[in-house]
C-alpha cells in the first residue's frame, strides 16, 4: 500500500459522512477543470497527493479545521483530490499513481513547529557557511522578489514573486467588447495580482525584497533544497522567532528606514478554485508549494526608493546564538542553542 493510501485510509471514516456532499462538489467545481489538458490535470493530482504526504500523517491538530478554511485543513486537500479525481473518472481516464515521499522522521519535541502543533519557531535550509555567519553575525539576505524567475532554480525555488494569477473557464464568464457586444473567451482566462504601478500609461513592477523561513523544521526538505555540495547543506533552527525580529528591527531601520517590515506566513492557494479574496502577489503562492509552509520576512519600499539595484540586500544584527542553532541533515547539531540533535 502507497503512503497516500494509508493516509487515506486513515481518514476514510472521519470523512465518510461528506462523501454525499463531496461527490455533489464535485460535479460542480469539476467545471473549472475541463479546460486542462490530460497532463495538466495529472500534474494537479501529483502536488496535491505530494502535499498531502507532507502535510498530513493521517491525523493531526488541524483535522477540526474545515474545508473552506484554506490550506491548513487537511479536508481541504482530500477536497481538492476528489475534484481532481472526478475529471479523471468523467474523461473516462485512470490516472498514474503518485510517487511516495518519505515519511517525516521522528523528531525531538523541540523542533514540532506550527503546523505540526507545536511551538512557533523558524527554519531555514542553506549552505552551513552563510547560517554559521547568520547565527554568529546575525548577518540576513533579502533577496529581491525578481529573482526567483531565474529559470536554473530548481522546481521547490522558481516562481514568479511579482504577480499571482488563477484561472477560470471561459464557459463561466461573460466578457463585454467596448461596444456592449459579447465576447467568448477560448479556453481558460487567467486574472493576475501584480506588484505594479501605473505612470503615464505604462506598469512599472515595484520591488521588493525577503527573506524565507519555514514554521515547520521538516528534514525532507533538505532534499528538496539542495546546495551546490550536499555536505555544506545544513539548517537554522531560530528557537524565539518573536525575540529575533525585534533584534531585527531597529538595523532594518537604520538601513532601510523607508520599507515596511513584516514577517509572515505564506497562504497557498488552488490556482483553479481561488479564495473570495484577492491574491497577494507578495503573501500568495500556488499550491503545488505548500509543502514549503514558508514564513516571510518582507522588506517593502511600497513603490519608493529600491533597497538596491537589483541585488539581494544584507543586515547584520548581532549573534543569535543564543536563541538559535545550526544542524546538519543528520539532525546533530553543529553550533548555537538548542538540543543536541533534532531527532527524537
Amino acid at each position: 500500500m502507497s503512503q497516500i493510501d494509508c493516509i487515506l485510509e486513515r481518514r476514510r471514516h472521519y470523512a465518510a459522512y461528506d462523501e454525499e456532499l463531496w461527490e455533489f462538489t464535485g460535479r460542480i467545481a469539476g467545471l473549472n477543470l475541463v479546460n486542462l489538458s490530460d497532463e495538466d490535470l495529472q500534474q494537479r493530482l501529483d502536488q496535491i497527493e505530494r502535499n498531502i504526504q507532507y502535510l498530513d500523517p493521517g491525523s493531526t491538530p488541524r483535522d477540526h479545521l474545515p474545508p473552506d478554511h484554506g490550506w491548513l485543513s487537511p479536508w481541504w486537500w482530500l477536497r481538492a483530490r476528489h475534484w481532481t479525481l472526478s475529471e479523471f473518472q468523467r474523461r473516462g481516464r485512470c490516472p498514474r499513481p503518485t510517487s511516495d515521499v518519505p515519511p517525516m522522521p521522528p523528531l525531538a519535541s523541540a523542533f514540532h513547529g506550527v503546523v505540526a502543533g507545536g511551538r512557533r519557531m523558524l527554519a531555514r535550509i542553506s549552505n552551513k557557511g552563510w547560517l554559521l555567519n547568520t547565527l554568529r553575525r546575525g548577518q540576513v539576505r533579502f533577496a529581491p522578489a525578481s529573482s526567483y524567475r531565474d529559470p536554473t532554480l530548481n522546481t521547490a525555488r522558481a516562481d514568479d514573486e511579482m504577480s499571482k494569477t488563477y484561472r477560470r473557464p471561459g464557459a463561466a464568464l461573460q466578457i463585454l467588447g467596448p461596444g456592449g457586444d459579447s465576447i467568448q473567451p477560448i479556453g481558460d482566462v487567467s486574472f493576475s495580482s501584480r506588484r505594479a504601478i501605473e505612470r503615464e500609461g505604462h506598469l512599472h513592477e515595484t520591488p521588493y525584497w525577503f527573506c524565507s523561513f519555514s514554521s515547520d523544521l521538516d528534514p525532507r526538505l533538505f532534499a528538496e533544497f539542495p546546495g551546490d555540495d550536499p555536505a555544506d547543506d545544513a539548517c537554522l533552527v531560530i528557537f524565539e522567532p518573536d525575540i529575533f525580529a525585534r533584534r531585527a528591527l531597529p538595523r532594518l531601520n537604520q538601513s532601510a528606514p523607508r520599507a515596511v517590515k513584516s514577517l509572515f506566513p505564506t497562504d497557498y492557494f488552488d490556482p483553479n478554485f481561488p479564495p473570495p479574496s484577492k491574491l497577494s502577489a507578495m503573501a500568495s503562492k500556488e499550491m503545488s508549494y505548500a509543502f514549503q509552509r514558508e514564513m516571510r520576512f518582507v522588506l517593502d519600499p511600497e513603490g519608493g526608493a529600491p533597497l538596491t539595484e537589483g541585488g539581494a540586500f544584507f543586515v547584520e544584527i548581532g549573534s543569535i546564538a543564543d536563541i538559535a542553532g545550526v544542524y546538519g541533515p543528520d539532525g546533530g547539531k553543529i553550533a548555537g542553542a538548542g538540543p543536541a540533535s533534532f531527532l527524537a
